[in-house]
């Protein structure tokens, strides 16, 4: 169903999306390109330091990413709750960090960032644009997607598009439908072939979690060797229980055994074997155990803008005006609405 993206991304609502963006042309840009015979994978770090540029920046919380051969996946929830919270001083800071003053004339040569900041900062309407801008899905992904753009354009010496669209974007509505969409965003090498663990899956929001883990544990060793700049994790909390900025109800403990145990789930030789351990935490989360291999192979598939319970679909249909979004049987299969 075609539906305006301003109709279900709205400034100043906390809520959380799944964002997918393609390479364009026929080569591997952010991979290996057999046709030219060109390594193009350290392209992969690039998006992964701006992601995480962008988190020291923005008011939005960043759950987990995965950086793919030809494209890139990041679940992230919008916090104008907390850029509510900055004086316009930080609105001002953060965004010339983003977007600095070029001086262009002798007359201003002079000034400082210091003084860019104390201008702007004295602009109280254009304070008020900035600040909701800083908690925008839309403007995050569009200093992510045009910052990797144009770098790698100037690599290859060519003009024209990198990505083939904005980006691709659905709502996530509930607990449910942020689990599965995160294990899916972080399953994503093993699905398709080039890793063979979560651990070993570079470039991914797990991989960031478990190496974080290990490093803060001297007892468990080092971790394995990671194409990430450092091993801190800047990713936002798992846990709402114990956090308030945590994005689900469960533990991180359970959270990557919920990754690892998916994980081989869905690997060829251990397909159709569910896991008993897995009910307990997808019961919580209102996941129907049963179909939770094929919710989390087949996320995008199954859902397209919108993805949760189909009471909460149903609830979200209503707020904009419509009737049904598609996805609504596989949300009867997949999640269990609440009573």
């Amino acid at each position: 169903m075609a539906l305006p993206r301003s109709k279900y991304v709205r400034d100043g609502e906390i809520a959380v999306y799944h964002c997918t963006t393609r390479c364009v042309r026929r080569a591997f840009l952010s991979g290996y390109d057999r046709s030219s015979g060109r390594d193009y994978s350290h392209r992969k770090v690039w998006i992964e330091n701006r992601i995480h540029q962008l988190t020291q920046i923005f008011a939005i919380d960043v759950s987990t990413f995965s950086v793919m051969s030809d494209h890139h996946h990041l679940a992230a929830r919008t916090r104008p709750d907390i850029a509510a919270t900055w004086s316009d001083y930080e609105v001002a800071r953060r965004w010339l960090t983003l977007c600095p003053v070029r001086c262009r004339s002798k007359k201003n040569a002079h000034l400082t960032p210091e003084d860019h900041i104390l201008a702007l900062a004295s602009r109280p309407d254009r304070i008020a644009v900035l600040r909701k801008r800083l908690s925008s899905i839309s403007w995050f992904m569009g200093r992510l997607n045009e910052f990797i753009a144009r770098a790698a354009n100037k690599e290859d010496n060519l003009k024209g598009r990198f990505w083939e669209s904005r980006f691709k974007c659905q709502i996530l509505l509930d607990d449910a439908s942020v689990a599965a969409c995160m294990v899916y965003v972080d399953l994503n090498p093993i699905r398709a072939g080039i890793a063979d663990s979560p651990e070993n899956s570079n470039f991914t929001g797990i991989q960031r979690r478990i190496h974080a883990r290990l490093n803060n544990n001297p007892d468990a060793g080092s971790p394995p060797e990671c194409a990430s700049v450092d091993s801190s994790l800047w990713l936002c909390p798992i846990s709402s229980c114990t956090d308030p900025n945590g994005i689900l109800p469960m533990s991180e403990d359970e959270y990557l055994n919920l990754v690892d145990r998916t994980g081989r789930l869905v690997r060829h030789d251990k397909r159709g074997a569910m896991d008993p351990d897995l009910a307990p935490i997808l019961d919580r989360i209102r996941a129907n155990p049963n179909a939770w291999e094929d919710t989390v192979s087949n996320f995008e598939e199954n859902f397209h803008l919108v993805a949760g319970t189909l009471s909460n679909i149903r609830k979200f249909a209503k707020q904009l005006g419509k009737h049904w979004f598609t996805g609504v049987k596989a949300s009867q299969s997949a999640f269990s609405s609440a009573p």
